[in-house]
């Protein structure tokens, strides 16, 4: 018997859809190719469309191919087209450009960091202005007299560059990142080089839901909260994570908690249970069935809009939308299946992108994952106790959803929580706890403001519960297991042998339990390999810093003289003024001197001082100090690398 959720035409049109987006990325198909792509798509369909009255079993295989084969070139074409939306050549040189702020302003170090839309730039030849119409991660400045808020136009001088990678360093393709979500390139725009327009436009449906997650929080700041846990309640209820620090990141990180800290599909979990409980006396109504499911539908979209209609909100109340309605319509229990692969099929069709985002794969897998193996598991045990059989269920949940992101989180982060079963049991009832005080809390607030504070209370000690339970699972021993990344084709080998094991379980046919071997084999022997294979150590110089990578292993290294010596490696580091004007006798020898921002003075200062292998210059150099650094290295003949590009300088040791 064949897997069991093949048999659903969505699941296989939704992975057909899939295939033939990853195959686009993966051929680095370009525009050029939509022409050829456009004519074999109409060839597939036509071919469908005169094999579909085949009568005739043997040949209804003609009908099948063709069909995928029309979804396959129809994802690549569809990830040209988006690709095509977000890159753009932009000026090599210093411009200006017109735009409009669209989302909420943060603070990233000393600067500001906003996502705007560049609707015009200004030609540097002609001084025509020319539209853009292209989204970009902007830095700026902040100024005493002005400042901007989401839907503001702001107009700025700046060098706009293509988003930069460093995937070779940090093993995280930065700038792939930012293509999938849209972003077109990055800049920085310094004090005095922007200014805010006085006509602002009327701001979007997506702005003005941005807006008021804004005024969410700020209500949940009136409460009085401690940073923690204004930082936890913004984050699991209106998806503001802006607050989290990097310490309480890694605190639900070890616990195996993190999932909380993302709006996703589990908040909507539990609002729709919650939800579903108030509603539930309309089903005693006439027509209360359709009555219910609508309004559920409503409540939940209007929760989507209240945490700012972000991509994995959207993601799972549509979802959970098409499971609702379909379970309106139709007599019998709508499959989840079903409503997994339409709104998968859906978002890839409206966003090929989507296909590309960690989220959008770990939360989909995780919903797939808990369809396939919960109902296992949850039968393992049979508990005559109701507390008993509450814990089980979470834990089945729990092991459920772990099973099947386990590759993707080997793969992406290479750490997986050993305490993970124990936090979900103490975060499923608090999340639910704390959802549920955080909308009464906001709903009061709004009407009877002191009534609302009152009851943010229960809200402050539910969350300083769950913070004080991660930070205690955090300090257990062995509490994350680190540094176990796997390649990509070991992740797609262990979500086959996955599969296998769960095709086994279900239908204990030995052709199942034979895949599961192999693939376990030949993991096995993958992981023997790459233990014995001799790995190399590099020296970085990136991100300001100097570092040691073994494998993927990275460490920063401090030196208070700034002067670095690793093996025989010599790189001097310069991001101070106390090189100017400095004079010596004996010149030191350095391989390298990495010149970053703050370095006060000219090349003429430390020439005197080193005898300069390589001039490495920092991608954090402005760019007018950058070029004139790199005209007074070729004044004096000295070899240099402009990494502002790249992101980072490997050297082997």
């Amino acid at each position: 018997m064949s897997s069991r959720f093949t048999f659903y035409p969505l699941f296989r049109l939704s992975v057909v859809l899939a295939t033939g987006i990853f195959l686009s990325y993966l051929l680095q198909a370009t525009d050029e190719w939509v022409p050829a792509l456009l004519f074999l798509f109409v060839l597939s369909v036509l071919l469908c469309l005169l094999s579909y009255h085949i009568n005739s079993y043997s040949r209804r295989f003609v009908f099948g191919l063709s069909a995928a084969g029309s979804f396959m070139l129809l994802g690549g074409i569809l990830y040209i087209i988006a690709c095509d939306k977000v890159d753009y050549q932009w000026p090599s040189a210093e411009s200006v450009y017109i735009g409009t702020v669209t989302d909420i302003p943060h603070r990233k170090g000393k600067t500001i960091q906003a996502t705007v839309s560049v609707e015009h730039l200004k030609d540097t030849l002609s001084h025509e202005w020319k539209q853009v119409n292209r989204e970009i991660m902007l830095y700026w400045m902040p100024d005493s007299v002005q400042s901007l808020k989401c839907g503001d136009r702001i107009c700025f001088f700046s060098r706009i560059r293509k988003p930069a990678s460093d995937v070779d360093f940090s093993g995280f393709d930065y700038g792939r990142y930012l293509e999938i979500q849209g972003i077109s390139g990055t800049a920085i725009a310094y004090a005095g080089h922007w200014k805010k327009l006085s006509q602002a436009g009327n701001p979007t449906f997506t702005q003005r839901a941005l807006l008021l997650r804004e005024q969410v929080v700020a209500i949940y700041r009136s409460w009085g909260l401690s940073e923690n846990v204004l930082a936890v309640v913004s984050a699991l209820t209106v998806g503001d994570k802006a607050e989290l620090t990097q310490d309480l990141k890694a605190t639900y990180s070890a616990a195996g908690a993190s999932h909380i800290l993302a709006l996703s599909g589990l908040h909507i979990g539990i609002l729709t249970m919650i939800f579903s409980w108030l509603l539930y006396p309309l089903r005693y109504v006439r027509g209360g069935r359709w009555i219910m499911g609508v309004s559920l539908v409503l409540m939940l979209w209007g929760f989507a809009f209240l945490a700012g209609l972000s991509a994995s909100v959207v993601r799972a109340v549509t979802m959970f939308t098409i499971y609702t309605l379909a379970s309106v319509v139709s007599e019998e229990r709508f499959s989840g299946f079903s409503a997994l692969s339409l709104a998968a099929f859906l978002m890839l069709l409206y966003q090929p992108m989507y296909l590309f985002d960690i989220s959008f794969q770990l939360s989909f897998v995780a919903v797939f994952s808990i369809l396939l193996f919960y109902p296992l598991l949850s039968r393992l045990l049979h508990p005559r106790s109701k507390i008993v059989k509450y814990i089980w269920n979470i834990l089945s949940l729990s092991m459920a959803a772990q099973l099947g992101t386990l590759p993707f989180v080997l793969y992406y982060f290479g750490a997986f929580p050993a305490y993970f079963l124990l936090a979900n049991l103490v975060v499923a009832p608090l999340s639910i706890c704390i959802l549920s005080i955080t909308l009464l809390a906001l709903l009061l607030s709004v009407y009877t403001p002191w009534i609302g504070n009152f009851v943010a209370q229960g809200v402050d000690i539910a969350v300083r519960i769950l913070n004080g339970a991660m930070e205690q699972i955090q300090h257990w021993s062995g509490a994350q297991i680190t540094s176990v990344y796997i390649s990509g084709w070991q992740a797609v080998l262990l979500s086959v042998l996955l599969l296998a094991l769960w095709q086994y379980w279900i239908n204990r046919r030995a052709r199942g339990l034979i895949v599961f071997l192999l693939c376990l084999n030949v993991l096995l022997v993958s992981f023997v390999v790459n233990s014995i294979k001799d790995t190399e150590d590099y020296l970085y110089l990136t991100r300001a810093g100097i570092y040691t990578k073994h494998d993927r292993q990275i460490n920063e290294l401090f030196a208070v003289s700034h002067i670095y010596k690793v093996k025989h490696i010599c790189v001097a580091l310069l991001d101070d003024g106390k090189w100017k004007n400095q004079q010596t006798h004996h010149p030191l020898s350095v391989d390298y001197v990495y010149i970053c921002r703050g370095f006060k003075g000219s090349l003429n200062d430390i020439v005197s001082l080193f005898h300069i292998g390589r001039v490495i210059l920092d991608g954090s150099l402005s760019e007018s100090y950058r070029e004139k650094l790199k005209r007074e290295c070729e004044a004096v003949g000295l070899d240099y690398m402009d990494i502002s590009e790249k992101g980072s300088y490997a050297i082997l040791l």
